[in-house]
């Protein structure tokens, strides 16, 4: 056998194991036909249909040899009716001539004692033949017969009786001795049982109509004798009595020749053999009777005169009774043939059946040998096979000689071991692949261990099998990764250097916001002063009218206050555009870290996107992608930490930028106070020069000067408010950037801490 043909270790220790399976028997008892062989069942099933076959044969043949038997004995019984014929016909001749020896004849002793030994030789054969057919009723009878006869001849030879008593002793004997034998024969031998209506019918006309009329219509001519011999020569006058007797034996016997000519008629129609003689001696009959029944009726019975004496009727008797008893034994005859061709045919049959039956019974029997040996050779092939399979030989093909049941059981096995053997070599290829895909899963873990403690440099060697796939998608997702985590580093760097350029600003914006806060004060205080100079400059100018030196001198201190002034408002002026610009570059920076918390925000999904799709590849992988689970749940659990992050300083810097930009609008209402109040101090100090140049004039405006000394107050207060303004607006931007510094602080240190995180990561260069 092939190496190809035998099967992988693995695959025959399962089909030995489910073979031990097949071969324990089942738990459940199996019946009788269970425990038997499909041989033993087809045998079983031949005998069940040959049995009753046999039987019906047998009855059929049992039935055709009972049929032969019947006939065999209605043969035996047909040639028993041969010497009763012979006895019958010579006990009418004794009858004859016994009544012409009475009457003196003595020529008619050696006639009779003729008759007597045909007789008795025809009795004695008829009792040898009922003996030997075991006919014992028949046997008694006939010795019955002989020893009345024997007594008759006595008494006729010892002159005993007259001719009308010998007549009537022999017409006695022919009716109750002769005439039961016929019916002890048909009885014994089984003549009148017949299923056949016309050899019925033969058989019932030899055996009961014509034993009946035969001696009827022969004793004509025995009881006319004695009448003519009495009545003398021809020419003697016919007395009344002779007449009557003469006429009753007359009809008598022409009505049994009549049934007899009508019996013979029906058996030369019924019959198929024969046909002519029994026409030919029916026309004979007619012929012989004729003479004798109308020479009686016109010797005796009609005329008054006699005419027919009895030497004339003694010789018309002998043709007549001749033909009448040579009809009676041609039908006995014909009978005899149809019961032989019966009896040859239903031989034949008989044997052609015997034949026919034990020829079934061959054939029956070849033809079962035939389909249990059609059946049991490819199972025992399939059995033998079977078996072989079991034992892991594969290299099988059993032979299909058949298109039945078996023939397709036979092609399902070869394609089952054909498969089989297909399935070897494929267990074989596949495991050969498991072992190198063993060897790459197992190269691939020592890469996954490598990328499991932060080397994403690693990469796993893409193979042309299953893992292939895998590996590439892996190798794919680590470049990725490393990416990402490049990507991540970069963001983290950004924004620790943007935290610590946001830590510079809000330190600057602090210190301008100080700045500005101090000269707020500064400008706060001034503008109080002049508020107090300009209220005692309208004191002044209520009393200008009374000095103009003192309304100059005034006026001069009130233009180098003013001058004063206006370099204060200039100072607040600019530290407010400074703040205003360290506000507007402060809220550059937070859009700025905005934006690189949106990156780290978008990294970080990245992230935990790539972590989910590194899970799920890890699951994929099974037991091979555990421990990269395990690097994929710590990158997932690091983007939370740094989208966590990411939240928490958009929320700072979202919060920043609202106090930025209340901040900067409170800054540009604070500009737009102190730009009034330089325009105000600017027109005050214009006023002041007209007061020093018109100080001549001092008095006649001194209402004027003192309605605008009014406005002046109000003006320095509304100054004065706007001062302390822009003082508060200035401590409320440096707590918010005081703020904005802890929030920049906090975000250096989880920009620092994502730096930690993402150092035991080797990235590719």
């Amino acid at each position: 056998m092939s190496q190809d043909a035998r099967l992988d270790p693995q695959l025959t220790e399962v089909l030995a194991t489910s073979q031990g399976a097949a071969a324990t028997p089942p738990a459940a008892t199996t019946g009788l036909l269970g425990r038997l062989s499909v041989g033993q069942k087809l045998a079983l099933a031949g005998l069940l249909v040959a049995v009753p076959f046999a039987v019906s044969l047998g009855s059929l043949v049992t039935q055709q040899n009972r049929e032969v038997s019947r006939l065999e004995g209605q043969l035996s019984g047909h040639r028993l009716l041969a010497p009763l014929q012979t006895t019958m016909y010579n006990t009418q001749l004794m009858r004859l001539t016994s009544a012409q020896l009475l009457q003196g004849e003595q020529q008619a002793s050696q006639p009779l004692e003729t008759q007597r030994q045909a007789v008795t030789q025809a009795l004695a054969s008829l009792q040898s033949q009922a003996k030997a057919q075991g006919f014992t009723g028949v046997s008694e009878e006939v010795r019955k017969v002989q020893q009345a006869l024997d007594a008759l001849s006595f008494s006729v030879d010892a002159m005993a009786m007259t001719p009308e008593e010998a007549q009537s002793a022999y017409g006695a004997i022919l009716k109750n001795s002769i005439r039961p034998l016929f019916d002890a024969v048909a009885s014994a031998s089984g003549l009148r049982v017949n299923t056949d209506n016309n050899v019925g019918e033969m058989l019932s006309t030899i055996t009961t109509s014509l034993p009946d009329n035969v001696p009827v219509a022969g004793a004509i001519t025995a009881s006319a004798a004695p009448i003519l011999a009495q009545l003398g020569k021809a020419g003697a006058s016919i007395d009344a009595t002779s007449r009557q007797a003469m006429r009753q034996q007359w009809e008598l016997s022409k009505d049994a020749l009549t049934t007899i000519l009508s019996q013979l008629e029906r058996l030369a129609t019924n019959t198929t053999v024969g046909r002519a003689e029994l026409k030919q001696a029916a026309d004979t009959l007619t012929r012989t009777s004729n003479a004798v029944f109308d020479g009686l009726q016109d010797g005796v019975i009609t005329p008054t005169r006699l005419s027919l004496t009895a030497a004339q009727l003694g010789e018309l008797t002998p043709a007549y009774d001749a033909s009448l008893f040579d009809a009676y034994t041609l039908a006995t005859k014909l009978a005899g043939q149809e019961l032989q061709a019966r009896a040859s045919a239903a031989r034949q049959r008989s044997t052609l059946l015997t034949l026919a039956a034990l020829l079934g019974l061959a054939l029956l029997g070849t033809l079962l040998y035939l389909i249990s040996r059609a059946i049991t050779q490819p199972l025992s092939r399939l059995t033998e096979a079977s078996q072989r399979l079991s034992r892991g030989e594969l290299d099988l093909n059993v032979p299909v000689t058949t298109r039945d049941e078996v023939g397709q059981l036979a092609t399902s096995f070869n394609v089952a071991a054909a498969q089989l053997r297909e399935n070897a070599a494929r267990v074989e290829q596949e495991r050969i692949e498991a072992q190198q895909l063993q060897q790459h899963v197992g190269q691939f873990l020592d890469v996954t261990m490598d990328i499991a403690e932060g080397d994403l440099t690693k990469r796993g060697k893409v193979t042309n099998d299953v893992l292939g796939n895998v590996v590439d998608s892996i190798n794919v997702m680590v470049e990725e990764l490393g990416e990402t985590l490049r990507g991540v580093q970069t963001a983290s760097s950004s924004v620790t250097g943007g935290s610590r350029a946001m830590l510079s600003s809000t330190a600057q914006i602090e210190q301008g916001a100080s700045v500005t806060t101090e000269e707020a004060l500064r400008v706060a205080r001034q503008a109080q002063e002049v508020n107090v100079s300009i209220q005692e400059m309208a004191r002044l100018a209520q009393r200008s009218a009374d000095t103009a030196r003192q309304a100059l001198i005034a006026s001069q201190e009130g233009q180098q206050a003013v001058s004063s002034t206006l370099e204060g408002m200039q100072n607040i002026r600019g530290s407010s555009e400074a703040v205003s610009s360290g506000v507007q570059t402060l809220s550059e920076r937070s859009e700025q870290i905005q934006e690189i918390v949106d990156s780290i925000s978008h990294i970080a999904s990245q992230t935990n996107l790539l972590s989910l799709h590194a899970s799920i590849e890890a699951a994929g992988a099974g037991e091979a992608g555990t421990r990269f689970a395990v690097v994929a749940e710590e990158v997932r659990q690091l983007a939370d930490e740094s989208n966590a992050a990411a939240g928490r300083i958009a929320a700072l810097i979202s919060q920043v930028q609202a106090e930025i930009r209340e901040l900067s609008a409170a800054m540009s209402v604070g500009a737009q106070n102190v730009e009034q109040g330089f325009q105000v101090a600017q027109q005050a100090g214009e006023k002041l020069r007209q007061i020093g140049s018109l100080s001549q004039e001092s008095a006649q405006l001194a209402q004027t000067m003192s309605q605008s000394a009014g406005e002046q107050v109000r003006g320095v207060e509304n100054m004065g408010q706007g001062v302390q303004q822009i003082a508060q607006i200035a401590e409320a931007s440096q707590e918010s950037v005081k703020e904005g510094r802890s929030a920049a602080e906090e975000l250096q240190k989880l920009a620092q801490q994502l730096n930690q995180s993402l150092t035991r990561f080797r990235l590719p260069s």
